[in-house]
Formats: structure tokens, sequence, C-alpha cells
């Protein structure tokens, strides 16, 4: 008889656009349930964590819902400049954290994150969900392989319609978000940290508008490559969105842009253009199979992998809070440099 898992329940720490997607996953993860959320909106909240078949009781703060329910984690999905005080309450309270990203807005209050986690032996992991979403896993995944050669460039886009979904427009306010420089450039950032670590050099340009740094531009250097890399958020808000990458190889070149329905393409020599498939695995681990999915891509991901975590009770190996606060760093790096600050 196979043994019964233990059932993981978490608190909910926002229930708005991103705490809605991930009720939705924790929902259909066997063995996971949502026991209390967390949200000044509470009669709203309590009846959307209903709808997508998570019903808990809504508190007005983490402290409440500590005293009233018992978890095994917190997953916060505040507006970014409240995760600090969230997150380390859920430490403090010894429970395992999931955070959305960026981690903060600040390095100084991303370290006090990482401090207080390090103090407390917390299993955490961080929302960096590009680490997890399946094109990009395929990308790291042939780029390890080595089967393209040397790597002679490669070049990172992620657009926006400007975001108008969160509450009190929190998202084009600087103070709240770091504007799109932190909320939405910082994925493709992160995503060269993983893929390649720390650069030689960088340079970047920065646009700039009410909402703060609102489109970044930058040039990253390694050993015998750039790597580019552009995103923003000062497009219509009908614009649409757009992530995309081209990594071009010695013998071969990937290409992804959700924008256009292809998928994931390979070009190899002389031969003509061709799907590299990916598929999910439980594990959190992207390999070549039959079809495409980019349906829930890395939410589903990385949200399998920290269940996964949990239950062995291992420390996540994959987008870790010190991944975060160093991907931070970088992104705060590139805004300085923008902006014509030296560092």
């Amino acid at each position: 008889m196979m043994k019964e898992e233990k059932q993981l329940r978490g608190i909910l720490v926002g229930c708005g656009f991103m705490g809605g997607m991930h009720a939705q996953i924790y929902h259909a993860l066997p063995g996971v349930e949502i026991v209390a959320g967390v949200d000044g909106r509470i009669p709203e909240s309590e009846e959307k964590l209903a709808k997508l078949g998570c019903p808990a009781p809504v508190f007005a703060s983490l402290s409440e819902a500590l005293a009233a329910v018992e978890c095994d984690f917190v997953d916060v999905c505040l507006p970014t400049h409240q995760h600090k005080g969230n997150a380390v309450e859920a430490i403090e309270a010894g429970k395992a954290l999931f955070c959305e990203k960026p981690l903060a807005l600040s390095v100084e209050e991303a370290d006090a994150i990482v401090e207080a986690a390090e103090r407390n032996g917390t299993l955490a992991q961080v929302g960096h969900c590009l680490r997890f979403w399946p094109e990009y896993m395929r990308l790291i995944e042939y780029h390890k392989s080595g089967d393209g050669g040397q790597l002679l460039s490669l070049n990172l886009i992620r657009r926006a319609g400007r975001p108008d979904y969160g509450i009190d427009n929190w998202l084009n306010n600087e103070d709240q978000s770091g504007g799109a420089a932190l909320d939405l450039h910082i994925h493709d950032t992160d995503f060269v940290l993983a893929m390649l670590g720390q650069p030689k050099s960088i340079e970047s340009k920065v646009t700039r508008d009410f909402s703060g740094p609102v489109h970044v531009f930058s040039l990253m250097e390694y050993d015998g490559l750039i790597v580019s890399s552009e995103g923003g958020w000062n497009y219509p808000k009908k614009w649409g969105f757009q992530m995309a990458f081209q990594a071009v190889y010695e013998n071969a070149v990937l290409d992804f842009d959700s924008s256009n329905g292809k998928g994931l393409m390979i070009c190899e020599g002389e031969t003509e253009p061709r799907a590299l498939d990916v598929v999910q695995t439980d594990a959190g681990e992207s390999q070549s199979g039959e079809g495409n999915v980019s349906d829930l891509g890395g939410y589903l991901n990385e949200l399998k992998y920290f269940v996964k975590c949990l239950r062995s009770g291992e420390a996540p190996a994959i987008a870790t809070l010190q991944d975060a606060r160093d991907t931070l760093a970088l992104t705060l790096k590139e805004i300085e440099l923008g902006e014509g600050v030296k560092v």
C-alpha cells in the first residue's frame, strides 16, 4: 500500500492577479490546501478564493492568519513594497516561504530577507518563473548539451501593454513596484544569470516616465559573447504581450516568440527551421518530447517544484533567495547605468 502524503497547508498573502493564479495552481496540485488568505479586501477575496476552488477565510494581516490557522508555508503575492515585512514575518514564524518576484525593492531589503531565512533555516523560493518556463528551460538544456557549438549571441525581449490590473494602479507607482524595470525586465536579467552567470561588464539605457524606469535596453558582455535584452511596458494597454529570445550558436539558431504561435524553433546547418518541442515534468524540469506547452508554463512548474521541495524537505536549488537577491542587484545596476549614474 502506498504511503499517503501529508496534506500541505498554505496561507496565500495577496489575492489579486498573481494570487489568483497561484490559488488555481494549488487547487490543482494533489495534497495542497490553502487554509487562509490575507488581503485588505476581505469579502471580495473570500468570494474569489471560493470560485477558484480554494474556499478559505481571509484576514486583514498575516499576523491574524498565523494566529488563526496552522500552516506549512506562506506564499507572498503582494505588491513588491510589501514583500520584505511579510516575508520576514513568515520566516520568523517558522514557515516555508514562496515569495513573488522581485524579492524586494532594494538590495538592503533583500539582504534582510536572506539573512532571516539563513538564521532560521527556512525553505524558500522566489517566483522567477522563466527559470521554469518550458521554452527557456529547453534553451538552457540545449546550451548545456553543447550541440550547437559556441554561443555567439543571445537576445531577449519582454514587452507589454501598460498594466492596469494592479489594485490602486500599484504597478505604475515606482515606489511600490520599481516600474517596468523591476517588475517586467527583471525576468530576462534573471534568466541570463541562470544561464550564463554574472557578466564581465554591462551597458544600459533607460526610458523613464511617470511610472519610473519604463523601458530598459541592456548589453551584457561575457567572454566572446554579447547578450542584449530589452523590456518595457510603455505600449498602449491593449497592445498585448511578447516574450522572445534568439540564441545564435556556431551550428544552430534557437528562436522563440510568444506572439507568433510557432513555439520554440531551431534552424541547423542547411536544413529548414523546425519545432524543437518541450514538455513539462513533475520535477519542474524540461526535456525533449511531443507537444509544446506554455499554457501555465513557469507558474505551474515553479509551484510544483516548491511543493516537491516541501515534501522532501530539501531546499530549492532553483530560484533561491540568493539568486533573487543577485538578480535584483544586477537589475538595479542596469537602471543606475541607464540613467547615467556611475556604479
